[in-house]
């Protein structure tokens, strides 16, 4: 069984005008709820293997809320991290083709990113509409192998939808 997890980041500081959209960082909100996050994933033992994150602030700062988290127990496996600038604002196809990419036969895959694209591939991969917020992780499993981008988005069954904060 393989496991397929897609964090939205956490909320954005918008305070500063004369950031590029790409360096926004997260607010007092979003570092909280990075921090949840990482809680919910200890606390359902759903550590991934590896985390595909987009390269923009807010996404990075939302993963280093999770690491924080998950750090903290000493009985963690702690997932590899890689980076990807193709993540920023990506649209499914985009991400498909990453974690094809990137997967490298782990069993459990989380990617943070954006929306529009991340709220879209939950969408298709749940096959009806799934709204993401905010510090939202959505998990999907199935039991045939990654394959390649375009056999990666079928046959999946969402098994987790939660938020890193109330709302």
């Amino acid at each position: 069984m393989i496991q397929w997890m897609l964090v939205r980041h956490a909320k954005s500081d918008w305070s500063d005008s004369a950031l590029a959209d790409k360096e926004r960082p997260l607010n007092n909100r979003g570092k909280k709820a990075a921090v949840l996050l990482g809680h919910k994933i200890k606390e359902l033992e759903m550590q991934p293997d590896r985390i595909l994150c987009s390269s923009a602030t807010r996404a990075v700062q939302t993963l280093q809320g999770i690491m924080q988290t998950l750090s903290q127990y000493s009985q963690t496996r702690i997932p590899e991290v890689l980076y990807f600038d193709e993540l920023y604002l990506a649209t499914p196809p985009a991400i498909a083709n990453v974690v094809a990419e990137q997967h490298a036969e782990r069993e459990k895959i989380l990617c943070i990113g954006h929306n529009p694209g991340i709220e879209n591939l939950a969408s298709q991969l749940a096959n009806e509409a799934i709204p993401m917020r905010t510090a939202h992780w959505i998990a999907f499993e199935k039991k045939s192998p990654w394959g390649n981008a375009s056999e990666l988005t079928k046959d999946w069954k969402m098994v987790l939808n939660v938020r890193g904060e109330d709302d």
